[in-house]
């Protein structure tokens, strides 16, 4: 099994610099942090980033349906939208076209 070549362990990492490293190990196989000192990294560090690149692009986004029931002119409550990385956009008096929007742009940015 070749070596691969890490980006410099005192150097800035882009996502890129990780994944790289990142499906190198997942291809070999074995411990992640057996796999950082072979390589000379910072086990840590590539536990890391496999926590920030958990995401996968394949995610898809999608609503689940709801009514409001009871009441004559129901006030407008706060909808919080949870994203599959686990973060979270509330938004108070949104309106349906902005939550649209923003539904459409946050499936834009997955493909």
């Amino acid at each position: 099994m070749r070596k691969p070549r890490p980006p410099d362990p005192d150097a800035y990492w882009t996502p890129e610099d990780a994944r790289l490293l990142l499906d190198e190990w997942q291809r070999g196989g074995g411990p992640l942090a057996a796999f950082a000192r072979r390589v000379g990294v910072a086990p840590r560090r590539l536990y890391w980033w496999k926590k920030q690149l958990a995401v996968s692009p394949d995610v898809s986004l999608s609503l689940i349906p709801a009514t409001i029931v009871g009441g004559d002119a129901p006030t407008p409550a706060p909808i919080t939208i949870r994203l599959p990385n686990g973060i979270a956009i509330e938004i108070a008096d949104a309106s349906p076209s902005l939550v649209a929007a923003i539904v459409i742009e946050l499936t834009r940015s997955q493909s």
